[in-house]
């Protein structure tokens, strides 16, 4: 009989802990990979925190137990490929994903497809297990992400996440909602930065949403844009 896939065993997995590892290191020295791309966070940090609202958006949902774990799976491994290139990582960390594990269930397959579109925006996810994958990811642009250093030396993308003060994602079952609430410091960038910058990840996160039958709402400073 096949081994069931848990995220306890692939938190515990000594390759996975290896890869995380390597990423800190790399995220501590700014001189290196993560100066590249702006300083942004892939590290654990990053995917603890989209683990926990994929699994909280399917919980609120009334998904299945097992549903809420695979997402949790997807979500804390979603990033891996970025060791090999933030170009093409969805489906690099697919890959990377299947050679870490051995002889599991057929659940295995819905971790990878999900890891394997987070990043198309040009389709819908193909799970609800994906779809909430996107919106933990998506979701995560708070000021937590970026390393220290001086603001001026961030690119746009990692200058909005900066500003981004507080991020709340609440999940409505009774309404089939998901709103997205932002606290933007407009000292360090404006509200249209943030359009100019997320509006793709936006319209994904919509999308995600609808795949799970949710209206996607959006706040910024308590102002209703979506």
């Amino acid at each position: 009989m096949d081994k069931i896939l848990t995220y306890k065993e692939i938190r515990s997995d000594v390759g996975v802990q290896t890869y995380f590892k390597y990423m800190e290191e790399c995220f501590e020295n700014t001189s290196g990979i993560f100066e590249l791309i702006g300083r942004r966070s892939y590290d654990k940090s990053h995917a603890l925190r989209t683990a926990k609202i994929a699994e909280r958006v399917l919980k609120y949902l009334g998904y299945k137990e097992r549903e809420q774990e695979l997402a949790k799976i997807a979500a804390y491994m979603h990033d891996i490929g970025n060791i090999i290139s933030k170009h093409g990582h969805d489906q690099s960390s697919a890959m990377m994903f299947l050679n870490i594990v051995d002889r599991y269930d057929e659940d295995v397959f819905t971790v990878v497809s999900a890891i394997g579109c987070h990043e198309d925006e040009t389709v819908e996810p193909v799970s609800p297990v994906a779809a909430a994958l996107v919106i933990g990811d998506k979701t995560d642009v708070s000021h937590e992400r970026i390393g220290a250093g001086d603001l001026y030396d961030l690119d746009k993308h990692s200058l909005v996440a900066a500003a981004c003060k507080k991020v709340s994602v609440i999940v409505n079952k009774e309404k089939m909602s998901i709103k997205l609430k932002i606290k933007i410091d407009s000292t360090v960038c404006s509200v249209m930065n943030y359009f100019e910058i997320f509006m793709s990840r936006i319209n994904y996160c919509r999308k995600a949403s609808s795949v799970l039958k949710c209206d996607f709402k959006l706040y910024i400073n308590d102002d209703k844009f979506l």
